[in-house]
């Protein structure tokens, strides 16, 4: 869909933050960011059983009380989901939280995306109590599909939405019925869930989250951004 296009070379999770608030550009948020889910859900398996590094364990503690309430919060939170998705493991880095307790357990639809960039801005009206004339006034003055043609909310901005922070993106585990009907069963989705938590690679999950600002160094680590 970028192929000849000016986007072909920008690194995928920016193609998803630039067209977020592109109406127009709807169906390229979707293929982009779709393709940044699923790359991240496959490069966070590995062919084996890995234990959970000792600085991520803390962190889930701290964040979930154990790692036996994470792993049922995580696996109950993605079966209960009605519909296809993804759940997601994120680390805040901004926004009120201490020190370790700073994961938590986020969900999204279809090909919706966990990133506060990849929102859109909130209306600074209440559209459910405006007269119409409002409503054209406000349409009229705006650019829609653009959300904006100026300030830290516009089409062109980057900037978080109003409540957003910033994260990391440690883990991500497709919902999708395609993943997991045909090999479990139409009422197999916990035993996909569970098959899928014993091939998570806990190392990549844990340097995703950049203690120490280094790059993942997994044997299974793949790019993904």
């Amino acid at each position: 869909m970028t192929a000849g296009e000016p986007d072909q070379e920008i690194p995928l999770l920016q193609l998803v933050f630039k067209n977020a608030r592109e109406s127009s550009k709807a169906a390229l948020f979707n293929y982009a960011s779709m393709a940044h889910n699923d790359a991240l859900f496959f490069s966070s398996l590995c062919p084996r059983t890995t234990n959970i590094p000792d600085k991520l364990a803390e962190h889930i503690t701290g964040s979930f009380s154990s790692i036996d309430a994470f792993r049922e919060t995580f696996i109950a939170t993605a079966t209960a989901m009605f519909g296809p998705g993804f759940v997601w493991l994120v680390k805040r880095n901004s926004g009120p939280a201490l020190e370790f307790q700073n994961l938590a357990i986020l969900t999204t639809y279809i090909a919706g995306s966990p990133y506060a960039k990849a929102h859109f801005r909130k209306q600074n009206k209440d559209m459910n109590t405006q007269t119409t004339n409002t409503s054209s006034n406000m349409l009229g003055t705006q650019n829609v599909g653009a959300v904006g043609n100026f300030g830290p909310f516009s089409a062109h901005s980057l900037n978080l939405t109003p409540g957003g922070v910033e994260l990391e993106v440690l883990l991500g585990v497709s919902t999708w019925q395609h993943v997991w009907v045909l090999d479990h069963g139409i009422d197999g989705k916990r035993r996909y869930l569970e098959a899928v938590w014993s091939k998570i690679d806990w190392g990549v999950v844990n340097e995703r989250a950049k203690w120490n600002n280094t790059p993942p160094q997994s044997k299974y680590a793949r790019p993904y951004r």
